[in-house]
């Protein structure tokens, strides 16, 4: 604090210390130690006792003396403060005019203003006909440390030299405390009020709350604030004294609970992650409970607040919503599949498994988890499938390759994150090699994370003699190229031989013959020159081929921004195999002599009829498209 610009310091008074007293004479008696035997004389000893106790008596001496001195000195102690004027070391009279010339004139001129809610009280000198008087508060600070006796003197003396010592001007202040009294007890009366409620009224009808302010109970402690002031003069603190009013609240208006009854939440368009599916929008009605509650805060007693009821609408939609969610088609792929009726239907039962399949960001798609394994109660027929040793065999959803590879081929196209997938064993037709991706229950899956930031849908149907796959979700709105190119280079061909089905001999054609009953056959040979009787093709031929897989992403102006290689596929070769049955060379009958007489004469015959041609080679009875 601040008296006419020059520092207050807290007031803090130093206990002042008695100075000792000499104990009575029984006092002395009880305290007298107890006789001690004699002990034998030392020489010196007496000598030593007496300089110490000379040397003792000096300085006692020399401390009373100082003490005296400082008693009856007319200067103050160091470090001594009135009003916060360092009077230390000043006579009576230069200490008064010091006090005097530093703080009169804020008593003179300053206001005190009691700050209250709604008012505030201005205490001028002219009002409150303040005086100061120091010469009091001087005589007090003339007192300090001279109570006791030399000793007390001269320890209160050294004590002040690192402590200050404060003397308040209670006693030396004139003021008109029955004014300031008065003023104080009127502005309570005028400040009190009675507690009001507020009224609330609802209108159903015409959609209104209707609510009147109330008001608190208001009082003012009139004692409490009459000793602030009191305090404050004689502390000659003239900083604004802020001041509350003692309050008892009115009933509150709980406006949650008119919503709660009255009103329907509104509530936004929105993707549930759970469900995986677009939930649109519900108009609210009802009002602003934040904007109300604020109002009504602020409120003054009786000031009416109507809240006017009303339809609430949304502010994001369904159809807002669906212009971000699931509003492009990131990539899309169709493989022709064959028109054999059991394979359809397996296709047709994995695309129903699959189609409306939603990923949330970071959800991993599974061929197995989602379509389940293929088994003849769910409906899936027999078809051909690659078996262990690259035999084709019928099984129990045959083709549904056809789907994971059109999935495949399509996240290819989309720019996702393939976690898991594996090329087919021999070539197949349906999608560009490189591109297919093989399935079978308990072993081999297909996977794929939505890469995106947004869920995506996959949508697969079968129609047209094509496997339809269609990635839904929302395109990025800088992806860095214009669209991706997939392409496949062969890099090795390994051709299929012919073999011997069963034995897996390694034969070759070597043209045509008679068998033992005369009919014309296909001859092969193998590499020991074993003849055979070339038969029915039991299995399909397939040419080996090591493949590399590659994605180039390309601008609009049909630029290759950069080139991913995907990976290298190996698809093995499998032979031709036939039925075949050992040759039997047909026995030649012997020529009749001529000159036999038995010989015949035969009449001439036509020539013989042209030789029969090669059959032609049965249609593969093996499906090559899985």
């Amino acid at each position: 604090m601040k008296i006419g610009g020059i520092p207050i310091r807290k007031k803090g008074k130093f206990e002042q210390s008695r100075a000792p007293q000499k104990p009575s004479m029984a006092e002395q008696q009880v305290n007298k130690p107890a006789k001690q035997p004699k002990q034998p004389r030392q020489s010196g000893g007496k000598k030593g006792w007496i300089i110490a106790l000379a040397l003792v008596a000096i300085v006692v001496l020399g401390v009373c003396s100082y003490g005296f001195v400082l008693k009856n000195q007319d200067a103050i102690y160091p470090n001594v403060y009135v009003a916060g004027v360092n009077v230390g070391g000043l006579k009576r009279d230069a200490a008064v005019s010091a006090v005097s010339d530093a703080v009169q004139t804020s008593y003179e001129s300053d206001t005190l203003n009691v700050v209250l809610p709604d008012r505030t009280l201005s205490l001028t000198p002219e009002v409150t006909q303040v005086a100061l008087n120091p010469e009091q508060a001087i005589d007090e600070a003339m007192r300090y440390g001279r109570s006791g006796g030399p000793i007390s003197a001269v320890v209160h003396y050294l004590r002040a030299g690192s402590s200050e010592y404060s003397v308040d001007l209670d006693s030396s202040l004139n003021l008109d405390t029955t004014y300031i009294r008065t003023l104080v007890d009127q502005t309570a009366r005028e400040c009190a009020s009675d507690k009001i409620d507020p009224i609330v009224k609802v209108d159903e009808a015409a959609g209104t709350i209707t609510i009147t302010a109330g008001s608190p109970a208001v009082s003012l402690d009139a004692d409490k604030l009459y000793d602030a002031v009191i305090a404050r003069f004689a502390a000659g603190d003239f900083s604004a004294l802020d001041f509350d009013y003692d309050t008892v609240p009115c009933e509150s208006v709980d406006l949650q609970q008119y919503y709660d009854k009255y009103c329907k939440e509104m509530t936004d368009a929105y993707y549930d992650e759970e469900k995986k599916e677009l939930v649109p929008e519900v108009n609210g009605y009802g009002f602003d409970l934040p904007y109300y509650t604020q109002q009504l805060a602020m409120a003054k007693a009786g000031e009416v607040i109507t809240i006017q009821m009303e339809d609430l609408v949304p502010e994001v939609t369904l159809e807002e919503l669906e212009k971000e969610y699931f509003s492009d088609v990131l990539a899309s792929y169709d493989s022709p599949h064959t028109a054999n009726a059991a394979r359809t239907k397996n296709l047709e039962l994995a695309c129903k498994a699959i189609d409306g399949t939603i990923l949330n960001p970071g959800d991993e798609f599974s061929f197995n988890k989602i379509v389940g394994e293929r088994t003849p109660e769910k409906g899936y027929q027999s078809a051909i499938v690659y078996q262990t040793g690259g035999k084709s065999e019928a099984e129990a959803g045959g083709g549904v390759c056809q789907v994971a590879s059109t999935i495949y081929t399509a996240c290819l196209y989309a720019d996702l994150k393939v976690t898991e997938r594996a090329p087919h064993m021999f070539t197949v037709t349906y999608v560009q090699l490189g591109m297919d991706a093989t399935i079978y229950w308990g072993s081999l899956d297909y996977k794929f994370v939505n890469s995106t930031d947004h869920p995506l849908r996959i949508d697969a149907s079968v129609s047209g003699g094509y496997v339809h796959v269609k990635l839904v979700g929302t395109a990025p709105k800088d992806k860095g190229y214009d669209h991706i190119v997939l392409r496949h280079e062969v890099v090795a061909t390994i051709q299929p031989k012919m073999e011997i089905d069963g034995d897996k001999t390694i034969i070759t054609d070597a043209g045509t013959a008679l068998d033992e009953n005369g009919n014309t056959v296909n001859i092969v040979v193998d590499k020991d020159g074993n003849k055979y009787i070339k038969g029915d093709m039991v299995q399909y031929s397939y040419v080996g081929k090591t493949v590399m897989a590659y994605r180039d992403y390309v601008d609009a102006n049909g630029n290759v921004i950069k080139t991913e290689t995907l990976h290298k596929d190996t698809y093995q070769a499998r032979n031709t195999s036939y039925k075949c049955t050992p040759y039997v060379e047909p026995e030649v009958p012997e020529e009749p002599d001529p000159t036999d007489p038995d010989y015949p004469d035969y009449p001439d015959y036509p020539d013989n009829p042209d030789e029969p041609t090669d059959p032609t080679e049965p249609d593969d009875p093996m499906n090559p498209w899985d």
